[in-house]
């Protein structure tokens, strides 16, 4: 008996043995892949062998696929945007898969105005922005690293300097005042979003109109930026890395004359021989005309090259230095979820002396107190350090190529020999601090199956120094104080508060035939700031021990202010889902202002859209080719009330003496209302209309989306020029404008995948177009930007009834004249004027006498263009294969203006320095007798080069006014990721290494040094005077190299 069982038990095992040998052998499987829903072949569908990376097929045109694996293996089905599907061999050898379409792109969740929502059942316009989209940006503001990116979006950065502002206009210009968007960090408004670090967000949701916007009433007119940040997942704890670092250096330079030529054009210009003889450099004439060398020309030309600087750009220009690195730690169970996460950047720039230090900190909690109360806790703290150069109208770089190329950089006793660009960059100490501290809370409970309760309490803090020291030149040289030195400091704090009550339904029947959602709640915030702004003057030395107040011992002034105000809103909102084909939302917001009085304190922002998902219809269900067929139409109401908290106040001036009394006067003291307020104003308000098609395509492979608005805004809040004998330091606010915005907005892409590549490729387009409606009563133009520059001297932009707001204005140039009888035949001939005395003369531009009243007056002026683009476009394309991943992102704009002050210097002669080619640029005679060697230029469009310009041909006028369009390659990035199995052994769970280039190409026709001009500094909260280039700090190009690892 028992030598039966041990014959058994040796057959089975040779039997087991027989089988696994079996189980190991490869076996050839082939099959076709079909498309359920279209019951159509599935075209570079991957067939992968489960645990292997190496094994893998890709279907054919006909959805077959061959592949040899072991008869035990599971082979693994994919392609993108179908589930994937496992399936054990068990040997066969032949094997057919039907594999469905996923509803990611549909279902995928969108962050709404204090809620959530299916992308699908979205019936306002939201463009939402992937944070991987902004994520590897080497950019230190969410802005920048948004730009282009989204339609009906214009995002332009006003300077390139390292922490420089950025405009952000959604869907036109609504106002002539602060046109910014509303931003919304986890749910809760804030100010701005310049802190926060591009690293940490994860995703972007832009609000565009009034259905989507209204719930934010109050300050939505133009729109609402929603950031989400990122969050702790469930899971293991996880370290993560990412850092890069690189370098940087200007695009693009503006060839300015050196030395030699221009010594050489001063003598053609003052028909002198200094430097030159007959256009040639060290010569001087003979008794018989021949030219010789003189030592003594060249002696000192060699010193000016010693003393001097060839290229003055070069001089205060330099290679950047950009980094950053961030850390993060993140996990969580069920019941909670974290995320802890630092980093720092720092950005040194092309300009020296402009640098921008920042260190962000941040934490995230997710916490289930219980089966029905969660608690979300978010923390942040950011510190800022800016060291500024000089900008504005008064750029340093207008200097760089305005200067007199031979000028010395030292004197003899080796100090600076005046005020030039080095001196002016080493004399500037301009330098902004701040710290911000902010802290939100959610507690969001569950109850009676149908509801949600959310309390949201928020609270920021930011106190902000800013410190300048003007130092005396002759106070170290030789003691000497022609002038003292000003140590200025301005400390600005803000707060803000933020309370939220929101009551959420959600119903559906049993059929899910009807859905309803609604949201009732309630708001109120209150803000705080508060300025004190102090001057002393007279230190000792210039040394940086003494740029404190307490170092000056003269003139000590102090001003300073607090401002306040609060709000309160209630919040209304109904979605109604009938059929998931049927859509509704209506909204309702009413605010009430402290910024207003009583009487006009509250406003009402209703809105209503609906949505019909005509894809999801009867007739349609045959249909496999279609995703998504959706139509929405949408209007609505938003309000604004960015005004001065002091806007309705009048408030006194003091110290205002004056003298009283007959013979000997005697000052008295005095005071004067120089600020009138307005206690009529009331909110600005904006009208909405929006119709939208969304459609998907051979699931989701294509998406396409195209929209029409249209957004006027009336009872604009304007400040009313004044005379100025009025005698008032600030023109009072009033509502007295209105201004349209329409146009049609797009977005098409395309994915696919084949086997281990796949690629997307993204199509965004913006067709806008601005006009203001009415300026008050008498329709009064308001004037914007100014330009003191010597010929010019006048307002170049004006905001007109019938035009854009903050259009470019002017006379218009026709040719140049070429005698003294077409001067006279003009209407610039004064008459009564001898030949030689006249203004103008042949070599000067002629102006177009457009009231043909014979002269040329400042009735002449007209409307030059706008710098409001016409198009505005972004396209991103994704390569990627094996790890590999090529992405490439082009942005730009067409048919706006710029209004190009350098041209002011870069062409006259009279101002400075001129371009490299200006010799063959200005007018000349035909024949000039006095100087038979210059080159005779009669068809130029540049004027005569004189040393005085009495004619005014550098006057506001189309000369300026250059076309603004670009393309610009902004994002070139190339990176691989490692497989898992190669890192683990290290340690790593990821690990990715990537090169990045930023504005690595830009296409234009503008002859500054950059297209991208927004608003000056100074004029931030102002829509009228942008466009204007006073030779803005450039945007540069740089060159990252960067690594992502996790542990």
């Amino acid at each position: 008996m028992f030598k039966t069982k041990l014959q058994r038990l040796f057959i089975l095992f040779i039997l087991a043995t027989v089988n696994l040998t079996l189980a190991a052998q490869n076996i050839t499987v082939s099959g076709t892949v079909m498309d359920t829903a279209e019951n159509e072949p599935m075209i570079g569908a991957t067939v992968m062998q489960k645990g292997s990376k190496a094994n893998g097929v890709a279907t054919d045109i006909d959805g077959k696929y061959t592949i040899t694996v072991p008869s035990n293996a599971t082979l693994v089905f994919s392609s993108v945007g179908y589930e994937p599907v496992e399936v054990k061999v068990d040997g066969r050898k032949t094997i057919d898969v039907d594999m469905k379409q996923t509803t990611t792109a549909l279902d995928e969740v969108v962050v709404i105005g204090y809620g959530v929502q299916r992308k699908s059942d979205i019936t306002g316009s939201i463009s939402s922005v992937s944070g991987k989209d902004v994520n590897d940006v080497p950019v230190s503001s969410a802005l920048q690293a948004l730009q282009g990116k989204a339609s009906g979006v214009n995002i332009i950065q006003n300077s390139g300097a390292p922490g420089g502002a950025t405009t952000i206009k959604i869907r036109g210009t609504g106002t002539v005042n602060d046109a910014d968007p509303l931003y919304v960090v986890d749910g809760f408004i804030v100010d701005n979003i310049d802190h926060i670090n591009p690293n940490d967000i994860a995703n972007i949701e832009i609000f565009k109109d009034a259905a989507s916007s209204a719930v934010y009433g109050a300050r939505a007119a133009n729109g609402v930026v929603s950031i989400t940040t990122k969050g702790g997942e469930k899971g293991k704890v996880t370290v993560t890395f990412d850092g890069y670092a690189g370098f940087s250096n200007p695009w693009k330079k503006i060839d300015m004359m050196g030395m030699e030529d221009y010594a050489v054009l001063m003598d053609y210009i003052n028909g002198t021989t200094r430097y030159s003889a007959d256009g040639v450099l060290n010569m001087s004439k003979k008794e018989d005309g021949t030219l010789e060398l003189d030592p003594a020309k060249a002696d000192a030309m060699s010193l000016y090259h010693q003393r001097g600087k060839e290229n003055w750009y070069d001089a205060i220009s330099r290679t950047g230095v950009k980094q950053q690195y961030a850390a993060s730690v993140s996990g969580g169970n069920d019941n909670t979820k974290f995320m802890v996460s630092a980093s720092y950047f720092d950005e040194k720039g092309i300009i020296k002396g402009s640098d921008y230090k920042r260190f962000n900190a941040r934490m995230n909690l997710t916490q289930k107190l219980s089966s029905w109360l969660d608690l979300i806790v978010n923390m942040s703290y950011v510190n800022e350090d800016r060291d500024l150069v000089p900008g504005g109208s008064g750029s340093v770089l207008k200097d760089a190529l305005n200067i007199n190329p031979m000028t010395r950089v030292y004197n003899d006793k080796g100090y600076w020999d005046s005020n030039h660009p080095l001196a002016r960059i080493e004399r500037y100490h301009r330098d902004i601090k701040s710290d911000r501290f902010d802290a939100n809370i959610t507690l969001s409970a569950n109850f009676l199956k149908f509801f949600n309760y959310q309390f949201k309490a928020a609270y920021y803090l930011q106190p902000e120094t800013t410190k300048e020291f003007s130092e005396v030149g002759k106070l170290v040289e030789d003691f000497g104080m022609s002038d003292l030195s000003t140590i200025y400091q301005y400390k600005y704090n803000t707060n803000k508060w933020e309370i939220n009550n929101l009551l959420t339904f959600n119903w559906s029947d049993k059929d899910k035939i009807n859905s309803i959602t609604a949201l009732v709640g309630q708001t109120a915030e209150g803000f705080k700031s508060s300025f004190q702004e102090s001057t002393k003057r007279g230190t000792p030395t210039n040394d940086p021990d003494q740029w404190y107040l307490s170092s000056g011992f003269t003139g000590d002034k102090t001003y300073g202010l607090d401002r306040k105000w609060t709000a309160v809103g209630f919040i209304g909102r109904v979605n109604y889902n009938v059929l998931d084909r049927y859509l509704l939302q209506a909204n309702i917001r009413i605010d009430g202002s402290s910024k207003f009085n009583k009487d006009n304190r509250w406003g009402y922002f209703p809105s209503v859209s609906l949505g019909w998902k005509f894809s999801s219809e009867s007739f349609m269900r045959d249909q496999t080719w279609m995703t998504l067929g959706k139509l929405r139409v949408g209007w609505g109401k938003l309000g604004n009330n960015r005004i001065d908290e002091l806007a309705r106040y009048t408030y006194l001036t003091t110290q205002l003496n004056y003298p009283y009394g007959n013979g000997n006067h005697v000052l008295q003291p005095g005071a004067s209302a120089l600020t009138i307020g307005n206690d009529n104003i009331k909110w600005e308000k904006t009208e909405t209309y929006n119709v939208g098609l969304d459609m998907a395509f051979l699931n989701n492979t294509i998406l396409f989306g195209v929209e029409y608005f249209n957004k006027k805004t009336t009872d604009m809040l304007i400040a009313v020029p004044t005379v100025g004998s009025a005698g008032l330091n600030s023109n009072p606010m009033t509502n007295a404008g209105a201004v349209k915005n329409y146009g049609v907005e797009g977005s098409l892409t395309y994915r696919r995948s084949f086997g281990k590549f796949s690629f997307d490729v993204g199509f965004n387009l913006s067709w806008i177009k601005n006009e203001v409606t009415s300026l008050g009563s008498g329709n009064e133009p308001i004037y914007g930007a100014y330009i003191g520059e010597g010929s010019i001297v006048d307002y170049v932009t004006k905001t007109a009834v019938g035009r854009p707001i903050g259009s470019f204005y002017g006379y218009v140039t026709d040719g140049i004249f070429q005698s003294m009888d077409e001067i006279k035949a003009s209407a610039q001939y004064e008459t009564g004027k001898n030949d030689a005395d006249q203004s103008t003369k042949p070599g000067d531009f002629r102006f177009k006498d457009l009231n043909g009243d014979g002269q040329i007056t400042a009735e002449d002026r007209t409307y030059l263009g706008s710098p409001l683009p016409n198009f505005v476009f972004g396209v991103p394309i994704n390569l990627m294969w094996n790890g590999f991943e090529l992405s490439a992102f082009f942005q730009g704009q067409t048919g706006n203006k710029l209004f190009n002050v350098m041209d002011y210097y870069l062409y006259n002669a009279a101002a400075g320095n001129v371009a490299a080619d200006y010799r063959s640029q200005h007018w000349s005679a035909a024949v000039d007798e006095q100087r038979p060697w210059f080159t005779p230029n009669p068809g130029a469009e540049i004027p005569a080069a004189r040393t005085s310009d009495t004619n005014r041909n550098f006057r506001s006028s189309n000369f300026f006014v250059k076309d603004g369009s670009y393309c610009r390659l902004k994002e070139l990035r190339l990176s691989y990721s490692f497989k898992p199995e190669l890192i683990k052994r290290i340690g790593l769970s990821s690990l990715t290494l990537s090169a990045t280039a930023y504005n690595l190409c830009t296409w234009t026709k503008y002859d500054g040094f950059d297209p991208e001009v927004g608003r000056l500094e100074g004029t931030e909260s102002t829509n009228t005077a942008m466009g204007v280039d006073h030779g803005n700090y450039p945007q540069a190009r740089s060159f990252t190299f960067g690594i992502k690892f996790g542990i």
